[in-house]
């Protein structure tokens, strides 16, 4: 199990990502500015029973959960709904086999209770998919490719 350093209470996004590795923190750095540059509200916790940070990043109109970066001090990860992928599924031909393999094995919908709005519906490779946004799209160890494609694809659902 990781030694988790507890940051205390309150942190921005910038001083949540000092835990990790250097390298890791620029990667890390690219979801935080994108997240400011599309004037998204940011609120950071530490979540107690996972045993690790995470910050979300909400739009304003529509009021929205865009995307999620969680750290630990030993790794990091985005988590994002891409709710509206079927409208810019034609932005995944730059994406590498890796990101649209995460993207087709994510939790399918099952209406798991009662408010549930249901789930990201997509067509790729002529199969439907309808994916849980409540567990979402987690990418992990992005590459420099992965990541400018997962920042190309979170600017576009933005947009929308």
């Amino acid at each position: 199990m990781a030694s988790q350093k507890y940051l205390g209470p309150e942190k921005t996004p910038r001083e949540m990502i000092r835990i990790l590795p250097e390298t890791e923190q620029t990667d890390a750095l690219l979801f935080i500015e994108l997240g400011e540059q599309l004037n998204c509200k940011a609120q950071t916790r530490y979540a107690h029973s996972n045993r690790y940070w995470r910050c979300v990043f909400s739009t304003g109109k529509p009021n929205r959960v865009l995307f999620v970066v969680e750290c630990t001090d030993e790794w990091w990860r985005i988590k994002t709904t891409l709710k509206s992928l079927e409208r810019y599924r034609d932005k995944l031909d730059g994406c590498s086999e890796k990101m649209i393999n995460t993207i087709k094995s994510a939790y399918d919908c099952v209406k798991c209770y009662d408010k549930c709005k249901g789930g990201a519906q997509f067509t790729l490779d002529g199969v439907e998919y309808n994916k849980c946004i409540g567990n979402s799209f987690y990418f992990a160890g992005l590459t420099g490719g992965d990541s400018q494609s997962l920042l190309m694809l979170l600017t576009t659902e933005a947009q929308l």
